[in-house]
């Protein structure tokens, strides 16, 4: 997908932009939408990537870390943060806010580093997703509410191998290859500062990613199928 950077005015690449499908010939989903779309940035890493710092959750974290479309017409009782939120907002599942990379020295010695070119495609990833999810929510606004909605907009870092989170929960610092992992971002959407969780996966565990988020939309068509078989007359 191309969009054009709202700082340079350039033209700048999503790698892969994916949603699940719905079977809307079904009357299961009769004016019922639960959907997953997919932003994926594309990074095959010579170096380890390593997750540090790990988010300790307070009165002031963000509400909006993970990009929510909901619609809900009236007449139906759904509680939302039941459905996608509560179970991503796992605190036994950690969100790391820092991260590093490395690169080799002239006497081949590894030196950690912040690379310029990650993080612009971090921020890129981020941002496109804001500005989608912000966008279908005033499409809708301006269409209709009749349709029961509930999609979740996830921005993804995809690397080829050797990601790391930084342990250092006993005091002991400890470096534990993971499969995959969760970072959150603050960037500017616009004059506005805001923040969202990038999920980071190893090539080799995105299929089995892929199924544990499947199985966590079909989870949430469950409930909001619940509420609609429950509309108020």
């Amino acid at each position: 997908v191309i969009f054009q950077d709202p700082i340079t005015n350039k033209n700048r690449e999503i790698d892969i932009v994916a949603e699940t499908y719905n079977d809307f010939s079904s009357s299961d989903f009769d004016r019922v939408s639960c959907k997953t779309r997919f932003f994926f940035e594309l990074k095959n890493n010579d170096f380890p990537l390593v997750l540090l710092t790990q988010l300790q959750f307070n009165p002031n974290t963000p509400e909006d870390l993970f990009k929510e479309i909901l619609t809900i017409p009236s007449g139906i009782e759904y509680d939302s943060y039941d459905a996608w939120t509560g179970t991503l907002y796992d605190h036994n599942k950690r969100i790391f806010t820092q991260y590093c990379s490395f690169s080799k020295k002239k006497n081949n010695e590894l030196m950690a580093s912040h690379p310029d070119e990650l993080y612009s495609s971090l921020t890129k990833l981020c941002w496109y997703c804001e500005d989608e999810s912000i966008r279908t929510l005033e499409l809708f606004e301006e269409l209709t509410n009749k349709y029961f909605r509930h999609w979740l907009y996830v921005p993804v870092l995809l690397i080829q191998d050797d990601l790391y989170e930084l342990d250092n929960e006993n005091g002991e610092p400890r470096l534990e290859k993971v499969k995959h992992s969760r970072l959150m971002l603050n960037f500017h959407y616009g004059n506005r500062p805001t923040s969202t969780i990038i999920y980071v996966v190893t090539k080799g565990y995105l299929k089995d990613w892929l199924k544990e988020m499947y199985g966590l939309e079909t989870k949430v068509r469950s409930l909001m199928k619940e509420s609609k078989m429950q509309e108020k007359e």
